[in-house]
Protein backbone atom coordinates (compact mmCIF):
# COMPACT_ATOMS: atom_id res chain seq x y z
CA UNK A 1 0.00 0.00 0.00
CA UNK A 2 1.53 3.29 -1.07
CA UNK A 3 0.46 6.40 0.76
CA UNK A 4 3.06 8.56 -0.95
CA UNK A 5 2.94 8.00 -4.68
CA UNK A 6 5.43 9.89 -6.80
CA UNK A 7 2.79 11.17 -9.16
CA UNK A 8 1.06 12.92 -6.28
CA UNK A 9 3.96 13.96 -4.09
CA UNK A 10 6.20 15.50 -6.70
CA UNK A 11 5.62 18.47 -8.95
CA UNK A 12 6.54 17.72 -12.55
CA UNK A 13 5.96 21.25 -13.79
CA UNK A 14 7.97 23.18 -11.19
CA UNK A 15 5.39 25.90 -11.83
CA UNK A 16 4.28 27.52 -8.55
CA UNK A 17 0.96 28.59 -10.08
CA UNK A 18 0.20 25.05 -11.20
CA UNK A 19 1.31 23.69 -7.84
CA UNK A 20 -1.03 26.09 -6.08
CA UNK A 21 -3.96 25.02 -8.28
CA UNK A 22 -3.24 21.35 -7.58
CA UNK A 23 -3.04 21.91 -3.83
CA UNK A 24 -6.32 23.87 -3.89
CA UNK A 25 -8.26 21.36 -5.97
CA UNK A 26 -6.93 18.00 -4.76
CA UNK A 27 -8.89 15.88 -2.32
CA UNK A 28 -5.86 13.70 -1.58
CA UNK A 29 -4.60 14.51 1.95
CA UNK A 30 -1.12 13.27 1.00
CA UNK A 31 -0.66 15.56 -2.00
CA UNK A 32 2.66 17.42 -1.91
CA UNK A 33 2.08 21.10 -1.14
CA UNK A 34 4.63 23.49 -2.61
CA UNK A 35 5.83 26.76 -1.11
CA UNK A 36 3.35 28.60 -3.37
CA UNK A 37 0.74 28.26 -0.63
CA UNK A 38 2.82 30.66 1.48
CA UNK A 39 1.57 33.49 -0.73
CA UNK A 40 -1.39 33.49 1.64
CA UNK A 41 -0.23 35.84 4.39
CA UNK A 42 -2.27 34.12 7.13
CA UNK A 43 -0.87 30.69 6.31
CA UNK A 44 2.64 32.14 6.04
CA UNK A 45 2.28 33.78 9.47
CA UNK A 46 0.85 30.64 11.10
CA UNK A 47 3.63 28.40 9.79
CA UNK A 48 6.33 30.94 10.58
CA UNK A 49 5.13 31.42 14.18
CA UNK A 50 4.94 27.71 15.00
CA UNK A 51 8.12 26.74 13.14
CA UNK A 52 10.05 29.58 14.79
CA UNK A 53 8.88 28.57 18.26
CA UNK A 54 9.83 24.94 17.62
CA UNK A 55 13.24 25.91 16.23
CA UNK A 56 14.14 28.47 18.90
CA UNK A 57 13.58 26.12 21.85
CA UNK A 58 16.37 23.58 22.38
CA UNK A 59 15.63 19.87 22.42
CA UNK A 60 17.30 18.42 25.51
CA UNK A 61 18.64 14.89 25.98
CA UNK A 62 20.69 13.25 28.73
CA UNK A 63 23.43 12.54 26.15
CA UNK A 64 25.48 15.56 25.11
CA UNK A 65 26.24 14.33 21.60
CA UNK A 66 22.52 14.28 20.74
CA UNK A 67 22.09 17.82 22.07
CA UNK A 68 24.88 19.01 19.79
CA UNK A 69 23.60 17.04 16.80
CA UNK A 70 20.06 18.42 16.97
CA UNK A 71 20.51 21.95 18.32
CA UNK A 72 23.89 23.05 16.97
CA UNK A 73 25.41 21.11 14.06
CA UNK A 74 23.12 18.49 12.49
CA UNK A 75 25.36 18.56 9.40
CA UNK A 76 28.09 20.64 7.79
CA UNK A 77 25.65 22.72 5.70
CA UNK A 78 23.03 23.64 8.27
CA UNK A 79 22.82 24.97 11.82
CA UNK A 80 20.45 23.56 14.39
CA UNK A 81 17.91 26.38 14.30
CA UNK A 82 17.31 26.27 10.55
CA UNK A 83 17.37 22.47 10.54
CA UNK A 84 14.54 22.33 13.08
CA UNK A 85 12.73 25.20 11.34
CA UNK A 86 12.78 23.36 7.99
CA UNK A 87 11.52 20.16 9.61
CA UNK A 88 8.67 22.05 11.29
CA UNK A 89 7.75 24.00 8.14
CA UNK A 90 7.57 20.82 6.04
CA UNK A 91 5.55 19.12 8.78
CA UNK A 92 2.99 21.95 8.76
CA UNK A 93 2.86 22.23 4.97
CA UNK A 94 2.71 18.54 4.11
CA UNK A 95 1.90 16.72 7.34
CA UNK A 96 5.26 14.94 7.25
CA UNK A 97 8.96 15.83 7.42
CA UNK A 98 12.02 13.65 7.06
CA UNK A 99 15.68 13.54 8.06
CA UNK A 100 18.13 10.75 7.33
CA UNK A 101 20.31 9.50 10.20
CA UNK A 102 23.89 9.30 8.92
CA UNK A 103 27.08 8.06 10.59
CA UNK A 104 29.08 10.28 12.97
CA UNK A 105 25.89 11.71 14.52
CA UNK A 106 24.83 13.59 11.41
CA UNK A 107 21.32 14.35 10.18
CA UNK A 108 20.36 15.15 6.59
CA UNK A 109 17.14 16.97 5.74
CA UNK A 110 15.19 15.25 2.95
CA UNK A 111 12.67 17.19 0.88
CA UNK A 112 9.17 15.71 0.87
CA UNK A 113 8.94 15.61 -2.91
CA UNK A 114 12.09 13.48 -3.09
CA UNK A 115 10.86 10.66 -0.87
CA UNK A 116 8.36 7.89 -1.52
CA UNK A 117 7.04 5.85 1.40
CA UNK A 118 5.33 2.51 0.89
CA UNK A 119 3.82 0.10 3.41
CA UNK A 120 3.44 -3.61 2.77
CA UNK A 121 -0.19 -4.73 2.97
CA UNK A 122 0.68 -7.99 4.73
CA UNK A 123 3.66 -7.34 6.98
CA UNK A 124 3.14 -3.60 7.50
CA UNK A 125 6.83 -3.02 6.83
CA UNK A 126 7.75 0.46 5.60
CA UNK A 127 9.99 1.19 2.63
CA UNK A 128 11.53 4.65 2.21
CA UNK A 129 12.82 5.37 -1.31
CA UNK A 130 14.91 8.51 -1.70
CA UNK A 131 15.27 10.01 -5.18
CA UNK A 132 17.40 13.19 -5.18
CA UNK A 133 17.00 15.59 -8.09
CA UNK A 134 19.33 14.44 -10.84
CA UNK A 135 20.42 11.39 -8.83
CA UNK A 136 19.69 7.68 -8.55
CA UNK A 137 17.05 6.23 -6.25
CA UNK A 138 18.08 4.37 -3.12
CA UNK A 139 16.25 2.86 -0.20
CA UNK A 140 16.69 4.05 3.39
CA UNK A 141 16.11 1.63 6.25
CA UNK A 142 13.22 2.74 8.51
CA UNK A 143 15.53 2.84 11.55
CA UNK A 144 17.83 5.25 9.68
CA UNK A 145 15.25 7.92 9.01
CA UNK A 146 13.39 10.36 11.25
CA UNK A 147 9.77 10.62 10.10
CA UNK A 148 7.92 13.40 11.91
CA UNK A 149 4.12 13.64 11.62
CA UNK A 150 1.43 15.53 13.51
CA UNK A 151 -2.15 14.60 12.61
CA UNK A 152 -2.32 10.95 11.56
CA UNK A 153 -5.06 8.39 11.00
CA UNK A 154 -2.88 5.29 11.00
CA UNK A 155 0.24 6.24 12.97
CA UNK A 156 2.32 6.00 9.81
CA UNK A 157 1.39 8.90 7.54
CA UNK A 158 0.64 12.50 8.49
CA UNK A 159 -1.94 14.97 7.18
CA UNK A 160 -1.32 18.72 6.97
CA UNK A 161 -3.64 21.28 8.63
CA UNK A 162 -3.98 22.78 5.14
CA UNK A 163 -6.14 19.82 4.14
CA UNK A 164 -8.88 21.17 6.43
CA UNK A 165 -8.61 24.66 4.94
CA UNK A 166 -9.45 23.96 1.30
CA UNK A 167 -12.78 25.85 1.33
CA UNK A 168 -11.46 28.68 3.52
CA UNK A 169 -8.50 29.25 1.20
CA UNK A 170 -10.80 29.43 -1.82
CA UNK A 171 -13.11 31.92 -0.06
CA UNK A 172 -10.20 34.10 0.98
CA UNK A 173 -8.70 33.93 -2.51
CA UNK A 174 -12.00 35.01 -4.08
CA UNK A 175 -12.27 37.95 -1.66
CA UNK A 176 -8.72 39.04 -2.41
CA UNK A 177 -9.39 38.88 -6.14
CA UNK A 178 -12.46 41.09 -5.68
CA UNK A 179 -10.41 43.72 -3.84
CA UNK A 180 -7.60 43.46 -6.38
CA UNK A 181 -10.05 43.98 -9.24
CA UNK A 182 -11.53 47.03 -7.54
CA UNK A 183 -8.18 48.73 -6.96
CA UNK A 184 -6.96 47.79 -10.43
CA UNK A 185 -10.02 49.45 -11.97
CA UNK A 186 -9.28 52.58 -9.95
CA UNK A 187 -11.88 55.29 -9.57
CA UNK A 188 -13.92 54.21 -12.58
CA UNK A 189 -15.22 50.85 -11.44
CA UNK A 190 -17.34 49.11 -14.05
CA UNK A 191 -17.64 51.41 -17.08
CA UNK A 192 -20.34 51.46 -19.78
CA UNK A 193 -19.30 52.83 -23.20
CA UNK A 194 -22.19 53.62 -25.52
CA UNK A 195 -21.24 54.18 -29.18
CA UNK A 196 -23.84 56.04 -31.24
CA UNK A 197 -25.01 55.16 -34.75
CA UNK A 198 -22.98 52.02 -35.11
CA UNK A 199 -23.52 48.30 -35.27
CA UNK A 200 -20.49 46.86 -33.52
CA UNK A 201 -19.52 43.25 -33.80
CA UNK A 202 -17.90 41.25 -30.98
CA UNK A 203 -14.38 41.97 -32.24
CA UNK A 204 -14.98 45.73 -32.48
CA UNK A 205 -16.49 45.81 -28.98
CA UNK A 206 -13.50 43.92 -27.67
CA UNK A 207 -11.07 46.38 -29.27
CA UNK A 208 -12.86 49.40 -27.76
CA UNK A 209 -12.98 47.72 -24.34
CA UNK A 210 -9.29 46.82 -24.39
CA UNK A 211 -8.21 50.29 -25.55
CA UNK A 212 -10.31 51.99 -22.88
CA UNK A 213 -9.04 49.68 -20.11
CA UNK A 214 -5.43 50.19 -21.19
CA UNK A 215 -5.83 53.97 -21.14
CA UNK A 216 -7.81 54.31 -17.91
CA UNK A 217 -6.87 51.55 -15.46
CA UNK A 218 -3.82 50.67 -13.40
CA UNK A 219 -1.26 53.49 -13.43
CA UNK A 220 -3.55 55.49 -15.74
CA UNK A 221 -6.60 55.24 -13.48
CA UNK A 222 -6.82 58.97 -12.77
CA UNK A 223 -5.96 60.19 -16.27
CA UNK A 224 -8.31 62.49 -18.15
CA UNK A 225 -10.83 60.80 -20.47
CA UNK A 226 -11.35 62.40 -23.88
CA UNK A 227 -14.26 61.40 -26.18
CA UNK A 228 -16.22 62.86 -29.08
CA UNK A 229 -19.97 63.16 -29.62
CA UNK A 230 -20.23 59.62 -31.03
CA UNK A 231 -19.58 58.08 -27.60
CA UNK A 232 -21.15 58.28 -24.14
CA UNK A 233 -19.37 57.00 -21.01
CA UNK A 234 -21.05 56.18 -17.72
CA UNK A 235 -20.32 54.06 -14.68
CA UNK A 236 -22.27 51.42 -12.82
CA UNK A 237 -22.65 52.32 -9.17
CA UNK A 238 -20.38 50.31 -6.90
CA UNK A 239 -21.78 48.46 -3.93
CA UNK A 240 -19.11 49.47 -1.46
CA UNK A 241 -20.81 47.48 1.29
CA UNK A 242 -19.55 44.30 -0.36
CA UNK A 243 -16.01 45.67 -0.42
CA UNK A 244 -16.28 46.67 3.24
CA UNK A 245 -17.46 43.17 4.11
CA UNK A 246 -14.56 41.55 2.28
CA UNK A 247 -12.03 43.96 3.75
CA UNK A 248 -13.26 43.60 7.33
CA UNK A 249 -14.09 39.89 7.34
CA UNK A 250 -11.71 37.98 9.62
CA UNK A 251 -13.58 34.66 9.51
CA UNK A 252 -11.07 32.94 7.23
CA UNK A 253 -8.18 34.19 9.36
CA UNK A 254 -9.84 32.73 12.45
CA UNK A 255 -10.37 29.43 10.64
CA UNK A 256 -6.70 29.28 9.65
CA UNK A 257 -5.68 30.04 13.23
CA UNK A 258 -8.04 27.32 14.48
CA UNK A 259 -6.68 24.69 12.10
CA UNK A 260 -3.10 25.34 13.20
CA UNK A 261 -4.07 25.62 16.87
CA UNK A 262 -3.05 29.28 17.18
CA UNK A 263 -4.76 31.93 19.30
CA UNK A 264 -6.45 34.34 16.82
CA UNK A 265 -4.46 37.33 18.08
CA UNK A 266 -1.27 35.66 16.83
CA UNK A 267 -2.60 36.34 13.32
CA UNK A 268 -3.63 39.91 14.11
CA UNK A 269 -7.27 39.22 15.02
CA UNK A 270 -8.57 40.74 18.23
CA UNK A 271 -9.55 38.24 20.90
CA UNK A 272 -11.83 39.61 23.63
CA UNK A 273 -12.01 36.45 25.71
CA UNK A 274 -8.45 36.15 27.09
CA UNK A 275 -5.55 38.37 28.01
CA UNK A 276 -2.05 38.04 26.61
CA UNK A 277 -0.71 35.96 29.50
CA UNK A 278 -3.61 33.51 29.38
CA UNK A 279 -3.32 33.27 25.61
CA UNK A 280 0.41 32.51 25.86
CA UNK A 281 -0.13 29.71 28.36
CA UNK A 282 -2.95 28.23 26.27
CA UNK A 283 -0.78 28.40 23.16
CA UNK A 284 2.07 26.58 24.92
CA UNK A 285 -0.06 23.91 26.58
CA UNK A 286 -2.75 23.45 23.95
CA UNK A 287 -0.76 23.82 20.74
CA UNK A 288 3.01 23.86 21.00
CA UNK A 289 3.18 20.98 23.45
CA UNK A 290 1.52 18.69 20.91
CA UNK A 291 3.96 19.77 18.19
CA UNK A 292 6.82 19.26 20.65
CA UNK A 293 5.58 15.74 21.39
CA UNK A 294 5.54 14.84 17.69
CA UNK A 295 9.26 15.62 17.58
CA UNK A 296 10.38 14.18 20.90
CA UNK A 297 8.44 10.90 20.50
CA UNK A 298 10.08 10.19 17.13
CA UNK A 299 13.54 11.08 18.43
CA UNK A 300 13.09 8.86 21.49
CA UNK A 301 11.77 6.02 19.34
CA UNK A 302 14.71 6.10 16.90
CA UNK A 303 17.58 6.93 19.30
CA UNK A 304 16.43 5.13 22.45
CA UNK A 305 16.88 8.16 24.74
CA UNK A 306 14.46 10.56 26.39
CA UNK A 307 14.09 13.94 24.67
CA UNK A 308 12.26 17.05 25.90
CA UNK A 309 11.93 20.67 24.83
CA UNK A 310 13.34 23.39 27.07
CA UNK A 311 10.62 26.06 27.00
CA UNK A 312 12.26 28.66 29.27
CA UNK A 313 12.34 31.17 26.40
CA UNK A 314 8.61 30.85 25.81
CA UNK A 315 7.87 31.36 29.48
CA UNK A 316 10.18 34.34 29.89
CA UNK A 317 8.42 37.41 31.28
CA UNK A 318 9.24 41.06 31.71
CA UNK A 319 12.09 41.81 34.21
CA UNK A 320 9.76 43.05 36.95
CA UNK A 321 7.62 39.90 36.83
CA UNK A 322 10.71 37.68 36.64
CA UNK A 323 12.13 39.33 39.74
CA UNK A 324 8.86 38.94 41.63
CA UNK A 325 8.73 35.24 40.74
CA UNK A 326 12.35 34.72 41.78
CA UNK A 327 11.74 36.38 45.15
CA UNK A 328 8.56 34.36 45.65
CA UNK A 329 10.39 31.15 44.82
CA UNK A 330 13.17 31.89 47.32
CA UNK A 331 10.96 33.13 50.14
CA UNK A 332 8.63 30.18 49.61
CA UNK A 333 11.48 27.73 50.05
CA UNK A 334 11.16 26.36 46.52
CA UNK A 335 14.44 27.80 45.15
CA UNK A 336 17.86 28.30 46.63
CA UNK A 337 19.30 31.79 46.65
CA UNK A 338 21.51 31.06 43.64
CA UNK A 339 18.63 29.51 41.70
CA UNK A 340 16.57 32.63 42.31
CA UNK A 341 19.49 34.86 41.28
CA UNK A 342 19.95 32.83 38.09
CA UNK A 343 16.31 33.43 37.17
CA UNK A 344 16.99 37.19 36.97
CA UNK A 345 20.42 36.90 35.37
CA UNK A 346 22.57 37.48 38.46
CA UNK A 347 25.78 35.52 39.18
CA UNK A 348 25.86 32.96 42.03
CA UNK A 349 27.23 33.79 45.48
CA UNK A 350 29.43 31.65 47.71
CA UNK A 351 26.67 31.11 50.26
CA UNK A 352 23.86 30.93 47.73
CA UNK A 353 23.19 27.17 47.79
CA UNK A 354 20.84 27.40 50.74
CA UNK A 355 17.08 27.46 51.07
CA UNK A 356 14.92 29.73 53.18
CA UNK A 357 13.00 27.59 55.67
CA UNK A 358 9.71 28.88 57.00
CA UNK A 359 8.77 27.62 60.42
CA UNK A 360 5.32 27.52 61.92
CA UNK A 361 6.09 30.26 64.47
CA UNK A 362 7.04 32.65 61.67
CA UNK A 363 10.78 32.60 62.35
CA UNK A 364 12.93 32.05 59.26
CA UNK A 365 16.27 30.31 59.16
CA UNK A 366 18.58 30.29 56.15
Amino acid sequence: MSFFVKSSTTSGTHDPVADALVSLSSNDPYTFVSAAVLRNSDIYAAINIIASDIASNPIVCDTAIFNTMINQTPNSQMDGYHFKYALAANLLLNGNSFAEILPNHTLKLIANNQLTVEQDDVSGALTYTYTPIGGNSRQIAPNNILHFKYFTKDGVSGISPLYALKDERQIQSAGNKLLTGFFTAGVHGTTIIKVHQSDLGPEAKGNIRNQFDEANTGDNAINTIVTDDTMDISNLSLNTDVLKLVNSNDWTTRQIAKAFGLPPERLGVENDHSNQEQSGVQYLQGTLQHYFDSFTSELSFKFGHDFTFNTDKLLSLDPQTQQAQAVAGFTGGVMSRNEARAKIGLPPTDDGNIFLNLQKNGVTNS
